[in-house]
């Protein structure tokens, strides 16, 4: 499944990217995220909780941060695997200056499911990718916001 996106955010491009490279603030912006733990810079072992249409599980796995540009660019890779199947993909996001205190977010990517998540088929998991990935960013921009005073 092609994930892809642009998003706006009201803070400054070197604090989005804090907020997607650093694991206390990104555990808080991932829907469902109930640990991330370092394992070294770059990589985490994670739990996260989702649950699609009637299908719920927690799935435990691996989040790693790949080919770093400060503060512009990175690949976010994914895997993980509960009782009700495996989610694996990886998607580059970059990041510009879109004005005073504004940056805008592109990112594009590639998510593989498996097991019984994958029978609710494309167009639920299509829906129940982009909810999660706006609930991300939203979070990103509350965060930033009730940090910056704005």
């Amino acid at each position: 499944m092609q994930i892809k996106g642009d998003y706006t955010i009201s803070a400054p491009r070197e604090r989005v990217w804090e907020f997607f490279t650093t694991p206390e603030l990104l555990q808080q912006c991932i829907p469902g995220c109930e640990e991330l733990k370092p394992l070294d810079d770059d990589s985490f072992e994670a739990t996260i909780k989702v649950g699609v249409a009637m299908i719920k599980g927690v799935y435990k796995g691996s989040v790693k941060i790949e080919n770093k540009q400060p503060p512009s660019a990175y690949r976010l890779g994914v895997q993980g695997n509960s009782k009700i199947g495996f989610v694996n993909g990886a998607c580059d996001f970059t990041l510009e200056e879109a004005g005073e205190n504004q940056t805008a977010v592109n990112l594009t990517g590639e998510l593989t499911v498996g097991g019984r998540l994958a029978r609710v088929g494309q167009r639920v998991m299509g829906g129940a990718s982009r909810m999660m990935i706006g609930k991300f960013f939203d979070e990103v921009e509350r965060l930033a916001q009730s940090e910056s005073g704005i």
